[in-house]
């Protein structure tokens, strides 16, 4: 688009008036055509104001969703006491196409419907995703005798955290479907379909009706229905002849229930994350060596005849949680490859090592209870720190060096108590004592 198709969609009466309207108290930042701000910060009063900016070459309009008493008074020292209050926004991009990120905003929306959240704004992001809004008017202003206000960003943090569990599952189903893909291994829907989370101060939207300078297509308010059948072509300046409201009339603490389960989800969260970090600190802060390995693990790297494909990827996510490093990971497997029957092409094995390499994060092996990749290949034969009476007791083959370790620290207590306790010994008898003094006694009554 060039400056004067720009200037006359951003003119038109509706246009302009949904825009200011959702301007008041926010911060507004004005984007050029190169992606760079405008200067920061700055207010939309008027629609003049709008048209000012444009003409000044700006092409689209983004917002905070924090609210503010006195928006042209922020800086880095006092934003903290001028937030009256935060929308949640959870934006929604797609790395596959739009596709994913339409059946990504149906779950969420049908999970806040679960939760009785009816009034949800929902929006285009204008290039490969959506927005979907949770008004401050929903919020609750006091939870556990804490002000909300003063909760930014953790509460939207926590939110859009507990959204991306509850629908984790269901997401990563339809996202197989969607695309006929088999993955191999526990595979993170968030890989491909990502979901806020990265919430800051001063954090921005695109606002309504905001042109997008990649596409040139509108990041247009749609409803729920509208959603399941949305089309890019709907976006299209000179389609745009009306508007649904993105931030829509809502009823007080509509999201009460929403926010008390994810504060309550996070919580214990948390706690899991504490022990997991207990666990990486005190114990696999190092290498760990193969005969600390489970004995699936053991009996994969002695060579297989079927179930190899699959195997790479057990035993290079267990590999990186053992602390190996990619040098020693593709040696190991390039040892193991001499003892499959047959062996595999080594682009294989180059290829899912890079693969796991781009991922640049930690991806733990299959479940002990994912037949396909223990079981189905004959190598679940569990030893007495796998089962007990017959039982498989641990979930992951990552926990076996670990169970091992915290055996072998205890054993290694007991012992060292024990020469603690007995350090003391009778050159003669070689008696062993816990006190200088019951040695000086012995040898009186005993060797004098």
């Amino acid at each position: 688009m060039n400056q004067a198709e720009i200037f006359r969609y951003y003119s038109q009466e509706f246009v302009a008036e949904i825009i200011v309207d959702v301007a008041k108290d926010r911060e507004v930042v004005g984007v050029f055509s190169d992606g760079s701000y405008d200067k920061r910060p700055n207010i939309l009063n008027y629609k003049s104001d709008l048209l000012n900016m444009v003409k000044n070459g700006v092409t689209s309009i983004h917002m905070s969703v924090e609210h503010w008493a006195y928006p042209m008074h922020l800086s880095a020292e006092n934003y903290e006491h001028l937030r009256t209050g935060f929308d949640i926004i959870i934006d929604i991009d797609s790395r596959l196409s739009l596709d994913e990120s339409k059946i990504t905003a149906v779950l969420i929306c049908d999970l806040l419907q679960k939760y009785d959240i009816k009034n949800y704004g929902i929006k285009f992001s204008g290039r490969r995703g959506f927005h979907i809004c949770i008004p401050w008017k929903m919020i609750p202003k006091e939870i556990d005798f804490k002000s909300i206000r003063t909760e930014y960003p953790r509460i939207p943090r926590l939110v859009s955290d507990f959204i991306r569990h509850c629908i984790r599952e269901e997401l990563l189903q339809k996202l197989i479907k969607n695309k006929n893909i088999v993955f191999e291994g526990e595979i993170d829907p968030f890989q491909f379909v990502e979901v806020e989370k990265d919430w800051g101060n001063r954090h921005l939207f695109r606002a309504p009706l905001s042109l997008n300078e990649k596409t040139w297509l509108v990041s247009k308010p749609i409803s729920y229905n509208e959603l399941k059948k949305f089309d890019v072509s709907q976006a299209r300046p000179e389609n745009i002849t009306e508007a649904t409201l993105f931030f829509r009339e809502a009823e007080e603490n509509e999201a009460e229930y929403l926010i008390s389960d994810a504060m309550d989800w996070f919580s214990i969260n948390t706690k899991k994350d504490v022990k997991k970090k207990w666990i990486k600190k005190n114990i696999s802060t190092k290498r760990i060596d193969e005969d600390l390995f489970p004995p699936c693990i053991k009996l994969i790297l002695a060579g297989l005849k079927d179930g190899k494909k699959r195997s790479l990827f057990t035993v290079i996510n267990f590999l990186m949680v053992m602390n190996w490093s990619w040098e020693d990971i593709e040696s190991k497997l390039l040892e193991l490859n001499e003892k499959n029957i047959p062996k595999l092409p080594r682009t294989i094995i180059s290829g899912q090592i890079n693969w796991a390499r781009q991922q640049n994060r930690q991806i733990n092996p299959a479940n002990c209870s994912v037949d396909q990749y223990y079981k189905s290949i004959a190598v679940c034969q569990p030893d007495n720190i796998c089962a007990k009476n017959g039982v498989i007791t641990i979930k992951n083959p990552i926990s076996y060096p670990f169970i091992r370790l915290s055996k072998m620290k205890r054993i290694t207590d007991v012992k060292d108590e024990e020469n603690k306790d007995n350090k003391l010994v009778c050159y003669v008898c070689k008696k062993k004592f816990k006190t200088m003094k019951s040695l000086i006694n012995h040898k009186q009554k005993s060797h004098a």
